[in-house]
């Protein structure tokens, strides 16, 4: 007994002097590119092997935001000027639209866009091949910053060293296949990127004392806040690793802090200019497309997000299934009642715990853990509305932390427990190693087809997300778009059901939905152009403006009607309805009443009941004249 505790006693001292060991970090980067060839190849050429695949795929989902209708993107390099000085939503929509929280300040993803176009023109594949080329480079400088914050032990080889099985594991990991496979998704990978450039550039001013290199972090951490907001975080997470790793005296670290904190201040000044406001424009919106808590009490706000907390640790873990689609009501409103809830908050603060109890040991799950949280933080919905409930890229940063928490249990707890001798391999170590690359591997070579263009990835959407009413439109949406470019008769009108299908899907899950409105107009368009019936049409459209009293596609098939004057006594009766109820019946909105009561005197001039409820309308709004003009036209 006394043998087996004496034993026990030299594991345990074995992984306390190794994690000693571990935390004097290593600034020698000479001999970095040649000491290291082997796993620089296989780190730089994975990411083109698993990805290889969609240099085919075309644009999709939010592309057409920041790159195929985006005016300022299309300008080239003549529009960067205007990328820097607005919103990132305005080159799209023409105007400055706040339609998510705190606005959208992220142009340098955009400007690279401009500049591939300037060159390349509309071209996915340029897209997807420097997205993939990132990644890659992304994977190279989280090795080498690795390697000086846990420089390998003596008895490590390579490909268990505890740096390049991180980095190994971050290259494979399946959570990131949407930021590498949808184009759109460089905002993330320039944020990771260029914030883990700040850190090098750190440590090489730590080295010598130099300025430049100073200067240089603060450049990066720049460019990594305006690709994306998340690079925010690294304002904590650098002073953090220094404490763990590095000899930085405090003062070291507060002058450090100090030079990262006025470039934050200057990102936010920045930011000011172009947007006019810092975070928030003191609206809400109301549109639970953009706002999944609007409207829900605080203890459903908080307990939903505490829902989401967990099912990120699960995707980590267990990155199946995976989906680009969180939208309502995919994930659904729970309280605290629910199970879901209370687990989440049980596994999340014990990590949490764990990880405050570790800081005075320096632990490196400790810091693995505090790295999650602190770069999840501003996407967790906890501190900023992020205008959706989760998103898998979300945890692009912050997986990370689970590659150091993994990489170091395969490399160094799990050999320590099994004493391991110096120079052998752990064959339980390579095990798990390979069993874990391997599962990886197979999830993304089985999800990375899915992003090949709006069809598939839509149909991947709605079979793992089913509840999400985006999906469902999004979905009908893709195959209308075949649909009308489709000439067989049998095939079009299979497809139309189909895209009837998934409308009215979305709807069943949100009447309200806006886009899926519109759509389900177009269907109803579509049908009445194969059997004319008005009633079926008209019917149609009540349902629709019930919830949206005005859309771009009712007026303009309500003039095509009107143009095409087929039953007009029908439609001007419809119109006519239509505007007196907008008006009368507790949805007192007289101009747009107006509108319609004009489409129905434009039908039917003779009609007086419509004369008399323009006359109505006009007095509402105070125009008397025009009130008076419209009463001269009666009987």
């Amino acid at each position: 007994m006394a043998k087996k505790n004496q034993h026990s006693g030299k594991r345990k001292q074995t992984v306390k002097s190794r994690e000693t060991t571990e935390k004097v970090a290593d600034f020698t980067s000479s001999g970095f590119w040649t000491n290291n060839l082997i796993p620089i190849l296989i780190l730089f050429v994975l990411p083109f092997a698993l990805y290889g695949m969609s240099l085919g795929f075309e644009y999709v989902l939010d592309d057409k935001i920041v790159i195929t209708d985006n005016d300022f993107t299309k300008k080239g390099f003549s529009g960067i000027w205007d990328i820097l000085i607005t919103d990132s939503f305005e080159g799209y929509f023409g105007e400055q639209k706040t339609i998510l929280a705190g606005g959208r300040y992220r142009p340098l993803s955009i400007i690279t866009f401009a500049i591939e176009y300037q060159i390349f023109g509309l071209n996915p594949v340029a897209g997807h091949f420097f997205n993939i080329l990132l990644y890659a480079l992304s994977a190279l400088l989280l090795f080498r910053v690795l390697l000086q914050l846990f420089p390998p032990l003596e008895t490590s080889r390579w490909y268990l060293s505890l740096p390049f099985v991180a980095s190994l594991l971050f290259v494979l990991h399946p959570v990131h296949t949407e930021v590498v496979a949808n184009i759109k998704g460089r905002d993330e990978i320039l944020a990771l990127l260029f914030a883990f450039g700040a850190l090098y550039f750190i440590l090489k001013h730590l080295k010598n004392n130099s300025i430049p290199m100073l200067l240089g972090a603060c450049i990066s951490l720049l460019l990594g806040i305006l690709a994306k907001e998340n690079a925010l975080t690294w304002l904590f997470i650098i002073p953090l690793s220094l404490y763990y790793f590095t000899k930085a005296s405090w003062g070291q670290i507060a002058k450090i802090t100090g030079a990262l904190l006025l470039t934050v201040l200057l990102y936010f000044l920045i930011r000011y200019n172009a947007l006019g406001y810092i975070l928030y424009t003191g609206k809400e919106s109301t549109d639970i497309m953009n706002n999944p808590f609007y409207g829900l009490d605080p203890g459903k706000r908080a307990a939903t997000i505490m829902y989401t907390l967990g099912l990120y640790i699960k995707l980590l873990l267990y990155p199946h299934p995976l989906t680009h689609d969180y939208y309502p009501f995919q994930i659904p409103i729970i309280d605290f009642q629910d199970w879901r809830a209370l687990l989440s908050v049980l596994v999340n603060l014990s990590l949490l715990i764990y990880a405050l109890l570790g800081i005075r040991k320096k632990s490196i799950p400790s810091y693995a853990i505090l790295f999650y949280f602190a770069s999840l933080s501003i996407v967790s919905n906890i501190f900023v509305n992020v205008g959706t409930t989760m998103n898998e890229r979300f945890i692009y940063m912050p997986s990370v932390g689970l590659c150091i928490i993994l990489a170091y249990f395969i490399t160094r707890w799990l050999p320590a427990r099994l004493n391991e001798k110096p120079n052998e391999v752990n064959i339980i170590s390579v095990g798990l190693l390979s069993i874990l690359c391997f599962a990886y591997v197979a999830k993304t070579l089985i999800r990375v087809p899915d992003w090949r263009n709006a069809l598939t990835l839509n149909s991947a959407a709605v079979r793992f997300s089913p509840n999400s009413a985006r999906a469902n439109c999004f979905m009908g949406v893709a195959i209308f778009e075949d649909y009308k470019i489709e000439t067989d008769a049998n095939r079009k009108k299979q497809m139309l059901d189909d895209v009837s299908y998934y409308i009215d899907r979305a709807l069943e899950l949100y009447p309200a939905y806006g886009s899926a409105l519109t759509m389900y107009s177009g269907v109803l368009a579509e049908h009445y152009k194969l059997d004319y019936d008005l009633d079926k049409l008209l019917a149609g459209f009540t349902e629709v403006l019930r919830y949206r009293t005005r859309t771009d596609f009712t007026d303009e098939y309500i003039q095509y009607l009107i143009d095409q004057n087929r039953e007009p006594n029908k439609l001007a009766s419809f119109l006519y309805v239509v505007g007196y109820n907008i008006n009368l019946n507790g949805r007192s909105d007289s101009k747009t009443a107006l509108h319609y009561l004009n489409f129905a005197y434009q039908v039917n001039p003779n009609d007086q009941n419509t004369i008399k409820a323009i006359v109505q309308c006009y007095q509402n709004l105070g125009n008397a004249s025009a009130a008076q003009q419209y009463r001269n036209l009666l009987e």
